[in-house]
């Protein structure tokens, strides 16, 4: 019988805890948005937006430590967001109405991508994990950039 099959986990510090535990649930939804960005990347061409989505994977990897105890912060990753967010936003028309996704594939991605960050965000909130709800904001941010940006290159 493995250590988690009786429905527990830990928590960093050995804390244990439900396998139901909001805390467990929300790094599965982050662990989940990961393996979308992984999707996404082998799709893009441009060499930097990969860096820049395996910097969101790495961030995120982060951001679940925080979740389950660890010290630490994101100030610099959400800089980091910041600055990739202006630069986009400088060369892209924000739209007038709703946006559909399915232009294409790489831009579905990005926008399914988005939409689980929002989820994330959600739940870090209502857990009080500031520092990776403000984070997860702004990578929901980005991701619609992102999208918006691939459905013009279709």
């Amino acid at each position: 019988m493995g250590a988690g099959d009786l429905g527990f986990t830990d928590l960093f510090g050995g804390r244990r805890v439900p396998k139901t535990h909001r805390r467990v649930k929300l790094n599965a939804l982050i662990d989940d948005l990961s393996a979308v960005l992984g999707l996404l990347k082998p799709g893009i061409r441009d060499k930097k937006t990969k860096e820049e989505l395996s910097a969101a994977q790495a961030a995120l990897i982060r951001a679940s430590g925080l979740i389950a105890g660890m010290k630490g912060e994101l100030k610099d990753e959400t800089a980091a967001l910041e600055t990739l967010i202006n630069a986009r936003a400088e060369a892209i028309k924000p739209p007038k109405k709703f946006v559909l996704p399915g232009a294409n594939e790489r831009e579905a991605l990005a926008h399914l991508a988005r939409t689980e960050a929002r989820v994330c965000e959600l739940l870090a909130w209502e857990i009080k994990a500031k520092a990776p709800a403000v984070y997860l904001n702004r990578l929901s941010d980005y991701l619609f950039l992102l999208a918006l940006g691939l459905a013009r290159r279709n």
